[in-house]
């Protein structure tokens, strides 16, 4: 099967770009090896070197419904915690099927059911898990003091 390499960065009718076909991806299987995700539409180079239209295909979710801002905290609370993409829509979240929240949410008093559609989940939260948990730095922190005057110690120095 083709590899995925880069996502193209330029519209459809920007040049004659030929399209070799489409390719029906689960949201796992585009993403490319630098952390880009691909979206349904998109189109993408593969290691062979022709360029493919991204088909969000169907997969198996949560559509957990969050009618009123109490289960909007508990799903928000839940899913940030464990950094768990998801699909925002109005008065419901998608996620890829787990099968612990499955059976989690509902004894939180949140209403879950199965569903068969395309994963697209909402970037604008941490897709990049760059998460650094710590302080270490890989620079010093050594800085030169100039005070702009000089310091006279009462002995000259060689």
């Amino acid at each position: 099967m083709t590899r995925l390499v880069a996502k193209l960065k330029t519209s459809r009718t920007a040049y004659k770009l030929e399209v070799k076909g489409k390719l029906a991806l689960s949201y796992t299987a585009r993403q490319l090896p630098k952390g880009e995700g691909l979206r349904n539409g998109d189109l993408a180079t593969g290691d062979d070197g022709h360029v493919y239209e991204i088909v969000a295909q169907p997969e198996k979710l949560l559509h957990i419904e969050c009618p009123a801002p109490r289960e909007a905290a508990i799903v928000g609370y839940v899913l940030g915690n464990g950094h768990v993409p998801a699909q925002f829509g109005k008065g419901f979240v998608r996620i890829v099927h787990v099968p612990e929240l499955e059976q989690a949410f509902p004894s939180l008093g949140v209403k879950v059911s199965q569903v068969e559609a395309p994963f697209e989940p909402d970037l604008g939260q941490a897709h990049h898990h760059h998460h650094h948990h710590g302080h270490e730095h890989d620079h010093d922190h050594d800085h030169d003091h100039d005070h702009g005057h000089d310091h006279h110690h009462g002995h000259k120095h060689d």
